[in-house]
């Protein structure tokens, strides 16, 4: 009797390991058909953003030449401002988009792997009403994928809708499901984003990765991410992300012609704005000062700066020298100047700004 019940007791216990890794293998599944891709916010770091939406006039759009924020403040690289879309955001009236002011669109084409019942509902209508409203356009994939696999096939996905497209911005791989930071490391994820995005690029299409500031500093390994474009989403007045990025995503409140509700507002911003030129100053005779900078760049204007204290209000001498050094004359002899300087290049007719540079002094001859 011992033997039998004991032999029994085996039985259903592989019976019970079979139904759970039955119904793992189905929840898995069932998670591939499930939509839940509506932007940031349902992403696992989603409570750990400041959500600000319209708190003054003008936010999130261009006046004259610069973008504001949600603040009414300047946000510092901003050259350009576009929307993100799904089927999530309903109906969209493009040519309304359009005349809105809306310079690009990153349009959702699906979510999870490669099965035609996980493209976004609205993939088609949107693609084809922003196209013949004439804004230029990239995609993006909401991810599930846990599996280099799963990467592949979401790739895959993703290029059956795009075939015979002209994309304008990447493919962005979208890495923020909640299920993706629980179930895989971070060496893994690294790998993951690889298998995406090498299949793309081999399709011919620029690849880039989404997340929110918290994941791209927390979660995916800078020497693996470093080798593609940042979309990176941060609901607050600033980009709270201390590394590079080409794409913030600010709020998920934005309000645009066209489009019922709110909508996600994004900026491209300039690698000038990460970029902290360094400078030199010295005597160069009597009640001169040469001033000369680094990096000097075709396109790049210097505007120079000075006060009679290092915390002293600071005065601008000049806004557009060009050549990499220039001569500041009628300084008070004996006199110490501390001098910084900050660079500047227009884009699509916005002036974006480099960061200021150290301060440095002189003593005038």
């Amino acid at each position: 009797m011992r033997k039998g019940k004991g032999l029994k007791n085996i039985v259903v216990s592989c019976m019970l390991l079979l139904v759970a890794f039955f119904c793992a293998h189905i929840g898995v599944q069932a998670g591939e058909r499930g939509d839940r891709a509506d932007s940031f916010r349902y992403g696992i770091h989603a409570q750990a953003e400041e959500s600000v939406g319209l708190l003054s006039t003008g936010a999130w759009q261009r006046v004259g030449d610069a973008y504001y924020n949600g603040s009414g403040q300047r946000i510092n690289g901003a050259y350009a401002r576009g929307i993100d879309v799904s089927s999530n955001n309903g109906p969209v009236d493009w040519q309304a988009v359009k005349a809105d002011g809306v310079d690009f669109a990153i349009i959702r084409c699906g979510y999870g792997m490669n099965q035609p019942d996980q493209d976004d509902a609205r993939w088609l209508e949107n693609v084809t009403g922003c196209e013949a409203a004439g804004i230029p356009y990239g995609v993006y994939i909401y991810s599930y994928a846990d599996s280099v696999g799963r990467a592949v096939s979401e790739a895959e996905h993703v290029l059956r809708l795009i075939s015979g497209r002209n994309l304008s911005y990447p493919v962005y791989f979208d890495m923020e499901d909640s299920s993706i930071y629980a179930s895989t490391t971070a060496e893994q994820r690294g790998e993951i984003a690889s298998a995406f995005c090498q299949r793309i690029e081999a399709a011919g299409y620029e690849a880039a990765i989404y997340s929110s500031a918290y994941s791209f500093t927390n979660d995916l390994p800078e020497e693996t991410f470093d080798q593609w474009g940042r979309w990176v989403a941060h609901y607050s007045a600033k980009c709270g992300y201390k590394g590079t990025y080409e794409m913030w995503q600010a709020t998920n409140q934005g309000q645009v012609a066209g489009i019922s509700g709110p909508v996600d507002i994004n900026f491209l911003i300039s690698d000038q704005s990460f970029i902290k030129p360094t400078v030199k100053a010295a005597a160069a005779g009597k009640k001169t000062v040469k001033v000369s900078w680094k990096p000097k760049k075709k396109g790049m204007t210097c505007e120079i700066s000075y006060a009679k204290s290092k915390r002293g209000k600071y005065k601008t001498l000049t806004k557009n020298a060009k050549k990499g050094s220039v001569k500041i004359k009628k300084l008070k002899s004996g006199k110490k100047y501390y001098f910084r300087i900050r660079l500047s290049r227009q884009i699509n007719g916005v002036t974006v700004y480099s960061k200021n540079s150290k301060i440095v002094s002189v003593r005038v001859r």
